[in-house]
């Protein structure tokens, strides 16, 4: 252990650090949905719930990949059940990725100056200042920041000819994520085709035949078991263009070499790669040997519609770290052993060479990490404002294991409760509470419940203010109120139809009887057909019986501008997405029974839009009485 002494102390600064910054950030409200999922998975895990949770919108509660290492990160929960257990968890995985590389640097780069223990200790201290590996940390908590320790010991094995180091490895990996069996896959054709030294080709076709039977194995029978019969999404949510299933993509990508080409070769995902290897001087892409392992992984990263992966800011990133890191070695011994050939002092070059690969991290580091020493680091992501105060201050009002619906940067705060959703999130049975925010947020556009539960007639589900701390609101569950259903045109006309009506101060089914200077609560349902790509006004009209006089009206963007229609294509797509309207009785009103009439024009070119039918630019939504 003495030799290995220096290592062991970068470790644990490593580790510390990584650790530190990532409950600071949980601290300050940094995290959310993603940490949140995990969390309640995990949590359901430790309690006999295998992978229950009501998080994952499509699949009914349960949780949308198949990723069997989750059940034994639930035992850690028996004994300290607490979210923060992921994130220092995340945190040690990513620091013992150094491991493997530290072990395979000794082994490479043994023959050069300074002796082995030091020239090894580069590769690891640029790993840890790598600015991928920091946004991954803080990225909330991630299953794939589990790998770089396996990767890289399923490299250590391949590289040096221990088959069972390998295979223990790649198991273990197997257990991480569903697709990990595309990188599985990588090294199973790496040994059917080059045949390194310990390896048979046989080798390779026998592992290859067992990941593709593991593969279809999970496919088709263990993710279908564990969501109760939903077929594997992310074919479409990432590759739309490929088709709707595993299969599907693998007969696109024959069929249609040119289209991926194209999609591999957008700009963004160039910069991508040039982030990604800038850091380190390119010099990975020398270590050829160890690099071509990584190119099916890269492949399938930038071959998707979806963003963070292919981003270095993303939790994408560390299976991608061992291959680069090992690369990385592989190259410099390369040169190394290149140099020596010609020119004996030639020993200190590997040396050299990492030594200016660790400047240049040092300065990405500064360019691009979000840690202390990054240039756009705020040290206010990491402390307690008073907003955190007041969110800390709410959330301990709210009754241990209630069900509730929160906004992202409180839902990792609300563990061990069966029942927990999002603000984007539409359950047919309402949350006990609901944490929301006076002011806008991104992920609340459109807010719960501004967006109706699926199902018609639509269904308003009310609730009342019990706690309230700087911009946050705790409210309670008051009631549901069906809404008068409105016959469906036939065909809609879109963009927008009226679903339904309620007036919320009235018993269900009644219609509000109001004086002269009082208001009535109008709540509308707009069922969206499809994208709505303009800005839309809502309003309504009381008319005078006969005479179709404007007695009074209201209009308004929803949710008074906060929730405009063009955010109601976001996220889940709710089809039925509530607004309300206050129609104020002025003074002097005769009294009677009015018509109330609603409908919406486009904000900027005032035009109405037909949303009772061909030509029918307004719809009736009962009738109001003055008194």
């Amino acid at each position: 252990m003495r030799r290995h002494g220096a290592y062991l102390v970068l470790l644990v600064v490593g580790c510390t650090a990584l650790a530190t910054l990532a409950l600071l950030n949980h601290r300050a409200l940094g995290t959310g949905y993603d940490l949140g999922i995990y969390d309640q998975v995990v949590w359901n895990m430790a309690h006999g719930r295998p992978f229950a949770t009501t998080l994952v919108y499509e699949t009914g509660g349960y949780y949308d990949h198949f990723e069997p290492v989750l059940a034994l990160i639930g035992t850690l929960y028996w004994a300290w059940s607490d979210v923060r257990v992921l994130l220092i968890l995340q945190a040690l995985a990513l620091a013992l990725g150094s491991l493997p590389i530290y072990l395979y640097a000794r082994r490479r780069l043994g023959g050069y100056w300074p002796f082995p223990p030091l020239i090894a200790l580069l590769p690891v201290v640029i790993y840890l200042a790598y600015p991928p590996l920091h946004s991954a940390n803080l990225n909330d908590f991630h299953e794939v920041a589990l790998l770089p320790p396996i990767l890289g010991f399923a490299l250590y094995g391949l590289l040096t000819g221990q088959r069972r180091v390998m295979l223990i490895a790649l198991a273990l990996g197997l257990m991480v994520k569903e697709d990990f069996a595309v990188t599985a896959l990588s090294f199973a054709i790496y040994i059917a085709v080059l045949r390194p030294a310990g390896f048979r080709r046989r080798d390779g076709v026998w592992l290859g035949l067992a990941v593709l039977a593991w593969g279809i194995l999970v496919l088709y029978v263990f993710y279908p078991a564990e969501t109760h019969g939903m077929p594997y999404p992310f074919v479409t949510r990432r590759y739309s263009w490929l088709g709707d299933s595993p299969a599907s993509a693998v007969q696109g990508l024959m069929a249609q070499p040119g289209t991926a080409l194209a999609h591999l070769l957008q700009p963004p995902k160039l910069v991508f790669l040039f982030r990604l290897f800038a850091p380190l001087l390119f010099l990975p892409l020398l270590g050829w040997r160890v690099l071509i392992l990584a190119l099916p992984v890269l492949t399938y990263l930038m071959l998707s519609e979806y963003q963070p992966q292919w981003s270095v800011q993303s939790y994408y990133n560390p299976p991608l770290l061992a291959f680069l890191f090992f690369a990385l070695v592989e190259a410099v011994a390369m040169l190394g052993g290149w140099a020596a050939r010609w020119r004996r002092p030639a020993r200190w070059l590997p040396a050299a060479l990492l030594a200016a690969v660790l400047l240049a991290t040092g300065y990405s580091y500064h360019l691009f990490a979000p840690g202390p020493g990054g240039r756009d680091y705020r040290s206010a992501d990491f402390s307690l404002s008073e907003q955190d105060r007041a969110a800390y201050t709410v959330l301990a009002h709210v009754p241990p294991g209630a069900s509730i619906s929160a906004i992202w940067s409180m839902v990792p705060h609300l563990s061990e409760r069966q029942q927990i959703y999002t603000t984007l999130q539409r359950p047919v049975e309402a949350p006990e509470y609901r944490l929301v925010m006076t002011r806008q947020v991104e992920e609340s556009a459109p807010l719960f419940p501004l967006a109706a539960p699926p199902g018609i007639p639509p269904v308003y589900n009310e609730y009342r203010p019990v706690f309230a701390a700087g911009p946050y609101v705790l409210e309670r569950y008051v009631r549901a109120l069906p809404m008068t259903p409105l016959p469906e045109p036939d065909p809609a006309p879109g963009p927008l139809t009226l679903a339904g009506f309620a007036w919320p101060e009235t018993s269900a089914g009644q219609e509000p009887t109001v004086a002269p200077r009082e208001a009535a609560r109008l709540l509308l349902a707009w069922h969206r057909h499809g994208q709505v790509n303009h800005r839309y006004v809502v309003f309504a009209h009381v008319l005078k019986p006969g005479s179709g006089d404007i007695l009074t009206q209201a209009d308004h963007e929803p949710g008074d501008g906060r929730y405009p229609t063009t955010l109601w294509n976001l996220w889940t797509n709710p089809s039925i997405v509530l607004d309300e309207l206050v129609l104020e009785v002025p003074d002097g009103a005769p009294p009677g029974k009015y018509e109330v009439w609603a409908g919406a024009y486009d904000r900027d070119t005032k035009d109405r839009i037909e949303v009772g039918g061909s030509g029918e630019t307004l719809v009736r939504v009962g009738d109001l009485t003055v008194r």
